[in-house]
């Protein structure tokens, strides 16, 4: 081989083994963090539409990104059982304006969400967490969009709740 191809592909070599060295990309041992199984099932004890199926993809998508913990697809196949029943649902005015009468230009809702994880079939840790969204109208004729709403309100348990699992699971 000539000169300059021995340089150039030294220096290719060099900067693969620079570039991969810098980052320091380690793989995780699996036996540091152990994958653990765990079955989901919400309740919905709350006058919330809708809202147990968009709290479980939340939970599910807040878990994926910060966890190893697995789905279950069986209860029995799971090691931890996680029951979330929604309750104490409450809707209230929040902003009103100088020239509205009755009704009010935004109003706030919020859900309480009771964790009980279980594990053997014994219940080993419970918990009751709050979550919470504002709605605005747009203008006096228009009804604001109440799943923005649930959907802002099941991402703020969601967080909440996927960190008691972790933090659980551990």
């Amino acid at each position: 081989m000539s000169r300059p191809k021995i340089s150039l592909f030294f220096s290719v070599f060099a900067s693969c083994g620079v570039l991969f060295g810098a980052c320091r990309y380690q793989v995780v041992a699996n036996a540091e963090y152990p994958e653990r199984s765990f079955f989901l099932q919400i309740r919905n004890d709350s006058l919330v539409p809708q809202m147990s199926g968009i709290l479980r993809r939340s939970i599910l998508e807040e878990l994926l990104t910060k966890s190893a913990l697995q789905l279950a697809a069986k209860k029995e196949d799971a090691d931890m059982l996680a029951v979330i029943t929604l309750v104490n649902y409450a809707n209230a005015p929040e902003v009103f304006e100088k020239s509205d009468s009755l009704a009010a230009a935004g109003f706030g809702m919020e859900v309480e969400a009771r964790l009980e994880l279980s594990r053997d079939g014994k219940e080993s840790f419970s918990r009751i967490f709050t979550g919470s969204a504002s709605v605005l109208k747009e203008d006096r004729l228009t009804l604001p969009h109440a799943r923005q709403a649930n959907m802002a309100m099941a991402q703020d348990l969601a967080r909440q709740i996927s960190f008691g699992i972790i933090n659980y699971s551990k």
